[in-house]
């Protein structure tokens, strides 16, 4: 019983220290619509915590008024499983919320299959962040050189 309280009370430390970590990174975003045709979206995500240290492209392609964005699922990023991305909000491609989520092993939470972390974040993007520009049929919005946009870890699962 005690040992169970043990393992019990050290897999939550361990939630709840991974969902203390430092924010995701987004940079490298960039949102293009062609007049007539589809709406893009590329970006760079990061985690920065030292268990799921990892960066990835993601990206995604959807027809003009569809709403075919990932919205109640998550989009696999670059054909790895471990990062995914979706629109939590999608009001433009000027304003919109970008849901993301980052799984990794912890050993600290348990033995395989057991050992998994999974961290959800999000950010709001507005023109501040990703400013737009119309050019031949084309509007490109895309985020200011060297910059990072932060989205905070909102929720965490073992």
């Amino acid at each position: 019983m005690f040992s169970t309280i043990i393992i019990l009370l050290t897999a939550m430390l361990a939630v709840f220290s991974s969902a203390a970590s430092d924010d995701f990174q987004v940079t490298n975003l960039s949102i293009t619509k062609v007049d007539g045709g589809n709406v893009t979206i590329k970006f760079t995500v990061h985690d920065p915590d030292p268990l799921g240290k990892e960066t990835k492209s993601c990206g995604g392609t959807w027809k003009i008024a569809s709403h075919g964005y990932p919205v109640d699922s998550y989009k696999v990023c670059g054909g790895n499983t471990t990062f995914g991305w979706h629109m939590e909000s999608y009001r433009s491609m000027e304003v919109f919320v970008l849901g993301l989520e980052h799984s990794y092993t912890d050993p600290s939470v348990g033995k395989p299959p057991y050992d998994q972390i999974t961290n959800f974040a999000k950010t709001n993007l507005t023109l501040a962040n990703h400013p737009c520009k119309v050019n031949k049929g084309q509007k490109v919005c895309a985020q200011k050189a060297n910059t990072v946009i932060r989205a905070p870890i909102w929720g965490t699962i073992a």
